[in-house]
C-alpha cells in the first residue's frame, strides 16, 4: 500500500468536504499533523491554486482560513481521480461484479464530474436486470448514498439519461451504444 503524503492528506479533507472552510488548527487536528507542516503544505497548495486563503479579522487580530477552489479545473480533475480511487478501494465494483454479473458498470452524475458535495449520492448505471442488493456497508465506507440504475437494455432510457451515462466513466465492462 502506498503511503499518503501530507499534502494529499490535506487535499483529502477538502475532497470529502469541498465547501468547508478550515483554520490551520482544525486541519492540523483532523489530519494529526504539526501546525508548521500543515502551514508549509497549505502554502504549496495555494501556489497550485487548489486552496485559497481568506483573512478574517476577529477583534484586533487577523486569522487565516482556508477553502478549496472548487471551480478551478485542476481541483475538479484531482477530485475525479480521488472519487474513482475511493470507489475502487472500497471494493464496491468487485462486489457488484460478483453478485450481479453486469455487462457494464458506469459512474455518472456529480460524483463523476468531481462536483459532488457532502450530501451528494453516487450514481451507478448497472447493465443487468434489476436486483435488490444491500449496499449499506459500502455507503458507510464511502460516506455517500449509492443509487443504482438498473437496465438490462441501455436503449430503453431517455436521451438525457443516455447522454449522462455515455459521458460517464466505465468502471467495469463495456457499454455497447450502437449495435
Amino acid at each position: 500500500m502506498l503511503q499518503k503524503s501530507n499534502m494529499i492528506k490535506i487535499m483529502d479533507l477538502y475532497f470529502d468536504n469541498p465547501n468547508e472552510i478550515y483554520c490551520l488548527k482544525d486541519i492540523s487536528i483532523k489530519i494529526k499533523l504539526a501546525h508548521t507542516s500543515v502551514k508549509n503544505n497549505l502554502n504549496n497548495l495555494i501556489k497550485l491554486n487548489l486552496i485559497s486563503e481568506i483573512i478574517e479579522k476577529r477583534g484586533k487580530r487577523k486569522f487565516p482560513f482556508y477553502k478549496a477552489n472548487v471551480d478551478f479545473d485542476l481541483f475538479k480533475k484531482y477530485k475525479i481521480i480521488y472519487n474513482i480511487s475511493k470507489i475502487l478501494n472500497s471494493k464496491l465494483i468487485d462486489f457488484l461484479n460478483d453478485n450481479l454479473m453486469p455487462k457494464s458498470i458506469i459512474l455518472f452524475g456529480s460524483f463523476q464530474h468531481g462536483e459532488d458535495l457532502v450530501n451528494s449520492d453516487i450514481d451507478l448505471f448497472i447493465e443487468c436486470k434489476s436486483n435488490n442488493i444491500d449496499l449499506k456497508i459500502f455507503e458507510k465506507k464511502l460516506n455517500r448514498k449509492i443509487q443504482l440504475h438498473f437496465n438490462k437494455k441501455f436503449n430503453n432510457y431517455s436521451k438525457e439519461l443516455k447522454n449522462n451515462i455515455i459521458n460517464g466513466i466505465v468502471l467495469s465492462g463495456y457499454l455497447e451504444v450502437f449495435n
